[in-house]
């Protein structure tokens, strides 16, 4: 049985020397005592202005992942991991690298994205990362891997130029660096078992001893089985203090569009621009905050006051917003839409309600919609808003799309249309129907002046709406309203007062007839279904051309 004992032998030494050369590379070489696995600087360059991982790379959480960059060609450089969404969002459109396997410890394979050549946002300046390193010379982040779909970004502080960087992965593993000693030593064992066994010959025991064997298995080979047995429990034990990282679970992510700190900024920022543009009348700057059919009303507010008010004596007065409250909703897409309510400083009557949208990830907030209503209107609590999904839509008295063409046809046929019945209208509103009943009752009084009144409303961009805590809607949607008169035979006419001056002067006249086109900004309540009729909130009216044919 020498010649069996030494063939064991020779085979575990074997299995030792290559389990401890593993055990010892991995330690010493690959690892190191900070337990974090690296590829080594890798020169990494960009025809685009980033260089994004792609999901799939980071499939598995619970370590911590290193990212190190710096620059070869001395430009500060920005390191960060986000949300896939985000960074593709941020991303799409633009020319980038994509990072699409990394082979430790020495390899990185990348494959370039055709698109625009930028400029990108400054990646600084952008809330939504959830690790990052800005600056000059070496840029570093140590970030707890999470479950879900996650992006790392290397570029350019400035995300106008293309990087050319040298980066450094890492992943830290929790006790891997014992592993790999454990591993190393488990070698050391078999190596030293399996010498022993070669060199030392077995004595013959001077008198009889009790064996316990396995069945079928003589007791000569018994010795030998066990001490491999207990070598591959020390090999599990070890191997045990290092788990390996589980596969992420979770295919999507969400995450509230703003914070309150970013949200205040954000107000605050609008606030300082806003007063200097009304103090101006400058349509550029009121661009630079405002989105939308927002945008499109305070131009129009321009335009009537550089008219109506030359002298600059009736500007609108520099305010701020007191008490805001953010409603900001889970979302993973874009655009994203953040709510804001609050009082307004020069005025105790009203509050104000307004709607902040990114349109992508790299783009700025911009206010798209807002409203003063009442001081006091019943506002529902806006924290904690939802967007309106399909199955939401159908618990309320009517989906916001359907709510918004209604209101359009009930200020259209006027107050005995069969929609009227859906709505509990302000005063506002019950002034703008009474309006339209005294053109239309002039124009068939006086036929031979009037050929024809007809007053349009109807929704060209789609509402904005949230679930509120409630269950019940807000609505925010912008109503246009095409105003035609047309004159009668022999008959011209021309905008002799107020804000029309603003857009046709007074001397100019019209054979065939007037236009005028005013935006009407509504905040609707739509209850759950069977809970009442829809509130109309607010209403608020500007005219944004007028003119004629």
């Amino acid at each position: 049985m020498r010649v069996v004992r030494s063939v064991v032998g020779v085979l575990l030494a074997l299995i030792g020397l290559l389990v401890g050369l593993a055990g010892a590379a991995a330690a010493f070489w690959l690892i190191g005592p900070d337990d974090t696995v690296k590829s080594g600087d890798q020169h990494l360059t960009s025809k685009g202005l980033a260089i994004a991982s792609s999901p799939e790379l980071l499939d598995r959480h619970g370590p911590v992942l290193h990212v190190e960059a710096h620059s070869t060609n001395g430009k500060p450089v920005f390191v960060g991991v986000a949300r896939d969404f985000d960074v593709a969002s941020y991303l799409k459109g633009f020319a980038h690298t994509s990072l699409v396997q990394v082979q430790y410890p020495i390899a990185l394979t990348t494959q370039e994205q055709k698109g625009a050549a930028g400029p990108l946002a400054a990646p600084d300046t952008l809330d939504w990362w959830v690790a990052k390193a800005n600056g000059a010379g070496t840029q570093s982040i140590a970030w707890p891997i999470t479950d879900g779909p996650y992006d790392v970004v290397v570029m350019t502080a400035d995300g106008k130029t293309a990087p050319d960087v040298q980066v450094n992965l890492g992943i830290e593993i929790p006790h891997a660096f014992l592993a790999a000693l454990g591993v190393l030593l488990a070698g050391l064992v078999l190596l030293a078992v399996g010498i022993l066994l070669i060199l030392v010959r077995r004595r013959r025991p001077s008198a009889p001893q009790q064996v316990f064997t396995a069945p079928g298995v003589p007791a000569q080979q018994q010795q030998p089985m066990r001490r491999v047995a207990a070598v591959g429990v020390v090999v599990a034990l070890v191997s045990s203090c290092s788990a390996i990282p589980e596969r992420d679970t979770v295919a999507s992510l969400t995450r509230p569009a703003i914070s309150n700190e970013t949200a205040a900024a954000v107000v605050k920022h609008y606030k300082e621009v806003n007063n200097t543009a009304n103090h101006g009348r400058d349509d550029k700057l009121i661009a630079t905050i405002e989105g939308g059919t927002v945008v499109r009303e305070s131009q129009a507010g321009y335009a009537i006051s550089r008219t109506l008010d030359k002298a600059g004596k009736d500007l609108i007065k520099p305010f701020t917003y007191t008490k805001p409250v953010v409603g900001a909703p889970e979302y993973g897409t874009y655009p994203m839409h953040f709510v804001v309510s609050a009082g307004i400083s020069d005025t105790k009557a009203y509050r104000y309600l307004g709607v902040w949208e990114r349109a992508t990830a790299g783009s700025p907030w911009m206010l798209t919609f807002a409203a003063a209503l009442p001081a006091a209107a019943k506002v529902p609590d806006i924290t904690g808003l939802r967007t309106v999904t399909n199955a939401g839509a159908k618990r309320l008295a009517a989906a916001p799309q359907a709510a918004a063409a209604a209101l359009a046809e009930y200020l259209t046929a006027g107050a005995k249309s069969p929609r009227a019945a859906s709505f509990a209208p302000n005063a506002n509103v019950t002034k703008v129907l009474a309006s339209a009943a005294d053109w239309r009752s002039t124009a068939a009084k006086q036929p031979k002046i009037y050929q024809n009144v007809t007053e349009d409303f109807s929704i060209d961009t789609p509402p904005t709406a949230f679930v509120t805590k409630s269950g019940a809607a807000l609505v925010f949607a912008t109503v246009t309203e095409d105003f035609k008169l047309e004159n009668g035979a022999g008959y011209s006419f021309n905008w002799s007062s107020g804000d029309p001056l603003g857009f046709s002067p007074a001397t100019v006249k019209y054979q065939g007839g007037l236009t005028r086109t005013t935006l009407h900004d509504a905040v609707l309540l739509v209850p759950a279904k069977g809970a009442g009729k829809i509130t109309v909130l607010s209403f608020e009216s500007q005219l944004i051309d007028a003119g004629g044919y």
